[in-house]
């Protein structure tokens, strides 16, 4: 409990960005909620997968030019019907899902019924069409931002073993994106966003303090969303936001649903 709290405590103090819905020119706050659902095109498996992530965010941007935002998202990953444990006697009996862990790079496919809780804050500088940067317009608009933030992962395995598994991780994020408007009351900015993810976690035995190790390793995915923003209501500017990416090795479909005001 208390590592989980300094975890906490550590996504808050430092920073780090995400792509939001930008019109141009815009300023004000956006909230948002993001659910994602782990699917497989191609395998020999279930197409739709037990796996999803669930994400609330909240952020503000400032004249369409510079933003920053809080998130926290909560995972589960469970990717295979079965599972098998490197490292493993021959001479034993496989152990079960829930009584043993593989931690390794690739560990959210490898490890049955996983939750990512996750927090974290970011920054984000959008370079729009109409810039003065340079001499001439842009065919598009730019993003470029810096996340930080940090992870806890537990499972029945891990309460099994009887082992702390937490972490951070700082990600750049660049993004492509143009706003299209329509004859109807809404428009849509399209966009593609790169994440390149840098991670370090640790595992930790609960009761020897001493037996600590850690492991880092780096992955890259791509998003694509298709935002739909409605026209200035009220209460704001609601948007929905479908998306697709290629996550940690697999396919993820999503939709957030959003306010600008």
């Amino acid at each position: 409990m208390k590592k989980f709290l300094i975890i906490i405590i550590l996504g808050i103090t430092f920073s780090n960005a995400q792509t939001h819905v930008v019109p141009e020119g815009y300023h004000g706050f956006t909230v948002s909620f993001k659910n994602n659902k782990n699917v497989d095109f191609f395998g020999d498996e279930k197409f739709l997968r037990d796996s999803y992530g669930n994400e609330i965010g909240v952020g503000y941007i400032y004249d369409g030019i510079f933003g920053f935002d809080f998130s926290y998202s909560y995972s589960l990953y469970n990717r295979k019907n079965n599972y098998s444990f490197s490292g493993n006697n021959d001479e034993l009996p496989e152990p079960s899902a829930d009584e043993n862990f593989n931690f390794i790079d690739n560990f959210r496919v490898e490890n049955a019924n996983l939750d990512d809780k996750s927090l974290s804050f970011g920054v984000t500088y959008y370079l729009n069409e109409n810039q003065t940067l340079f001499n001439q317009s842009l065919p598009v608009n730019l993003s470029l931002g810096f996340r930080y933030g940090s992870s806890n992962f537990d499972s029945k395995s891990l309460d099994f073993l009887e082992k702390d598994f937490y972490g951070k991780f700082h990600s750049f994020e660049f993004g492509l994106y143009k706003e299209i408007e329509t004859a109807s009351s809404f428009y849509m900015i399209p966009r593609i966003k790169l994440n390149i993810i840098k991670e370090k976690n640790i595992v930790d035995s609960i009761n020897d303090s001493s037996d600590s190790n850690s492991f880092s390793h780096t992955s890259n995915f791509f998003e694509i969303a298709l935002p739909f923003i409605l026209r200035e209501s009220s209460v704001g500017q609601p948007f929905v936001e479908p998306s697709i990416a290629n996550q940690y090795g697999s396919t993820h479909i999503g939709l957030r649903f959003g306010l600008l005001f």
